[in-house]
């Protein structure tokens, strides 16, 4: 199978755009490195100050620290500005600049403006790009026993999608894009390769400093093949000496712990720790439909999950260097992880398991190399690499049925072969690698060239311990992915930035064709694909930005979708790669009304014409009444939809925000391949994706209550998902299954004492006890209380 683009002229118009703008903009000398901290009276760093130099405009970072590259001449003219401070101006001596400069800015004794009231800094920096993203602060959530995917559904235009409870099988919906199809990374790697032990739905919120989601359009330095969009992680750690411990207990028998630490030496020698462990009995109230022995009938029941224990455990570990003349920081680290998850249902409620379970481990080494400056003046290098090791097993080999009162009979006799769904004690390993290479070379202060290489191989080696001579685990199933990207920027034009860039995309799959059972062919199959895209921003005022952005985007099947797994997804090797038009127009804007009342609203329009487009659906039952997944092409399928996000806050103590969610994802094939006739689902809506959701929270904060020092913040948030269809809407009356509208309500209480060392929070998810859904009708926990101590410890001596 070889899959081409006619995309290549256009590749080299591209191209000759890069290199007139390259040629032009490297006439001019490159000059030197200006770096500096911004303090205020007390000393303490003043983040989100805006500092000018020579027309090059940068913002301070949390620790008030700058960076200005490629100065010209012997003295500049630094301004530097923040609401509340007075402004900073002077002339520096690029021959006889301070080591460290440090520039002290005092108070102007006005009211703070809508960044301040908003507590707005760098993750504002991350909303303020050509790209339509959104950045959420994570660490304001640190307090709370929320995990990293409960922190993502209150993003407009996200949705996860969860099987049940902590550990479940879960998949992130993006404007409608979903699955494979928006990607995951953290700190720039993509999340490809860590198996069960490290999803997003087990991962504590103390894990992450930031979250980002970049919609539709992803940056070069991010690289991947992504049509939907994609989800950054930024992992938490702090300059110096810290420490960030905490545990949480909660309903269903739920304890929750993580660990966060860091040390940086004098001589520049590094550790970091980021460590956390989770277990849940998962033992939440379901509504099912118990049948009565006696009569054979099926009576609506409420009773309690029985076999949905959930385990995890994982290690972060890095040592290196920090800060020294070859490398801003090298280091090298270990992923040590584990997982056992009961596996209580099947892709429907009514598929009951009482011993099924599955098991995963990690070993994965890592490495990080960053630098600026790398060998020549403008030229940022980093690599970030991993291997895996990692094993996942399923275990499946009691010939049972059980009913959801935890009883069970033998499905036949008990000598006979078979298992609760189809007998199975298999292991694999995936054995995955990901490598990422970003360069950043500063041409001028308005031009920066951007490149980024990103590897990814898997070599799955499958067996069984109950059928181990089966010829099926000597077959091959083997991928390697390299996507390179090149990208240019230009901020030339005052209130105007643009980026462009291309992306080349290349496949080798090794695998095999069973046409009949027992038979199996070789296959060789090789892609290679060309994408392309620009973004845009343009300020109409400097707290008015209007954002737009395009790509034409590529994804390659995974090896999951191309060889199933062990658990409930078939494979599909006639999968073809997906692509997709994506256009997003969006507006940032900032604003405050009598002084003490900032307003902060984001806004985009979406659209998306994609092809080939790869969804799950459920494939036929088996003779046990099993019912798989398998992945699917569908030709096109078109989006045009929006999302907004408004926040409100007053003097920083009350806090109230909202979002909103239309896409109209629609089957745009109006003839299935080899048919004459108009498809009967042409025009429907796609199955079993939410297209209206929101989300809205209030809090307010009471500062210095009990405790000088001390802050109590009160918390709601409330959450909505319109009804959807759970199969095609045009299948037939019979088959009309419906997923109802489902409002749930979380309330949440933190209490934080001197100056945020000591810190304890109660939460209340689903006040109401309301029966929420996800996939195919699977119901997510009942109402649930969570209490959570932490204790935070910076800048240790």
């Amino acid at each position: 199978m070889n899959y081409k683009t006619t995309s290549f002229t256009k590749l080299i118009c591209l191209s000759a755009i890069f290199s007139i703008l390259s040629l032009q903009a490297y006439g001019q000398n490159k000059g030197v490195e200006f770096s500096g901290y911004v303090r205020d009276g007390h000393g303490q760093a003043v983040s989100g100050a805006t500092i000018r130099v020579s027309k090059q405009t940068v913002v301070a970072d949390n620790e008030g620290k700058f960076t200005i590259d490629n100065l010209q001449g012997k003295e500049v003219t630094i301004e530097i500005t923040r609401v509340g401070k007075k402004k900073i101006k002077q002339v520096i001596s690029l021959a006889e600049r301070a080591n460290p400069n440090i520039f002290t800015m005092d108070d102007e004794g006005k009211i703070l403006d809508a960044v301040d009231i908003l507590g707005l800094s760098k993750v504002d920096q991350t909303n303020k790009q050509a790209y339509n993203v959104t950045a959420i602060d994570a660490k304001k959530l640190h307090n709370s026993s929320t995990d990293v995917g409960q922190a993502l559904n209150r993003i407009s235009g996200v949705k996860l999608k969860e099987a049940g409870g902590l550990g479940s099988q879960m998949s992130i919906s993006l404007n409608g894009f979903t699955g494979n199809q928006v990607k995951l990374f953290m700190d720039g790697l993509p999340l490809d390769n860590e198996g069960s032990s490290f999803q997003l739905n087990n991962i504590p919120i103390n894990y992450v400093s930031a979250i980002e989601v970049y919609k539709g359009v992803v940056p070069v330095w991010l690289g991947g093949d992504a049509i939907g969009g994609a989800i950054n992680l930024v992992k938490a750690t702090n300059p110096g000496k810290y420490l960030d411990v905490s545990y949480s207990y909660g309903s269903f028998n739920t304890h929750r712990a993580t660990v966060n630490a860091g040390y940086i030496g004098d001589n520049g020698f590094t550790m970091e720790l980021n460590a956390y462990q989770n277990y849940s009995d998962n033992n939440y109230w379901v509504n099912v439909d118990l049948v009565d022995k006696s009569t054979g009938k099926y009576i609506p029941t409420r009773v309690r999950r029985f076999h949905d224990n959930y385990k995890n455990k994982m290690v972060n570990f890095n040592m290196g260097w920090s800060n020294k003349s070859w490398a801003d920081q090298l280091l090298f680290g270990i992923n040590i992880g584990d997982n056992r998850a009961d596996i209580q249902t099947g892709n429907r409620m009514y598929e009951v398991y009482g011993e099924r379970f599955k098991r995963g481990n990690l070993l994965q080494p890592t490495i990080q190399y960053r630098k600026n400056n790398f060998l020549i003046s403008g030229l940022d290098v980093s690599l970030r690499a991993n291997y895996d090791f990692g094993e996942e097993t399923v275990v499946d080999t009691v010939f049972k049925r059980y009913f959801w009162d935890g009883s069970w009979e033998y499905k036949a006799k008990p000598e006979d072969v078979g298992g609760e769904r189809s007998r199975q004690f298999d292991k694999y390993k995936n054995n995955r690698g990901n490598a990422a290479l970003n360069l950043k070379y500063t041409l001028n202060e308005h031009n920066h060239l951007f490149f980024n290489n990103t590897l990814k191989t898997a070599n799955r080696k499958t067996k069984s311990e109950l059928d181990p001579d089966n010829p099926i685990y000597d077959q091959s199933s083997i991928t390697n992915n390299n996507i390179a990207s090149l990208g240019f920027y230009n901020n030339a034009v005052d209130k105007l930035d643009y980026s462009i860039f291309v992306k080349y995309f290349y496949q080798k799959v090794k695998g095999y064709q069973s046409p009949t059972p027992g038979e199996y062919l070789p296959l060789d199959a090789t892609r290679n694909l060309f994408g392309y895209g620009m973004a845009t921003s343009y300020h109409l005022k400097p707290n008015m930005q209007l954002k737009l952005s395009y790509e034409k985007a590529y994804r390659i099947p995974e090896l999951n979708e191309l060889f199933g797994n062990v658990d409930a997804l078939e494979g599909n090797q006639n999968l073809k790669p997906e692509s997709s038009h994506n256009i997003n127009l969006g507006i940032n804007y900032l604003f405050t009304l009598h002084e003490k009342n900032a307003f902060n609203l984001n806004g985009g329009l979406i659209y998306r014409k994609a092809m080939d487009f790869i969804r799950l659906s459920n494939s036929n039952t088996d003779f046990n009444g099993i019912m798989r997944q398998i992945s699917e092409n569908i030709r096109d399928v078109n989006n045009l939809g929006f999302d907004f996000d408004l926040r409100y806050s007053f003097d920083k103590k009350l806090f109230i925000g909202g979002n909103f969610t239309y896409q109209n994802l629609r089957n745009a094939t109006e003839r299935e391949p080899g048919k004459e006739e108009i498809s009967v689902f042409y025009k429907d809506r796609i199955p079993n994706i939410p297209y209206l959701y929101g989300s809205a929270e209030i809090s307010y904060m009471i500062k210095d209550l009990f405790i000088k020092h001390s802050a109590l913040s009160l918390g709601y948030s409330l959450f909505y998902v319109n009804s959807f269809y759970l199969r095609w809407p045009s299948a037939g009356a019979a088959d009309k299954e419906v997923i109802p509208t489902q409002v749930s309500h979380d309330v949440n209480i933190t209490y934080s004492f001197q100056n945020g060392r000591y810190n304890i929070g109660l939460d209340v998810r689903n006040l109401t006890d309301a029966t929420l859904y996800d996939n195919y009708m699977l119901q997510k926990p009942s109402r649930n209380f969570n209490i959570k101590f932490r204790y935070v410890l910076n800048n240790i001596k």
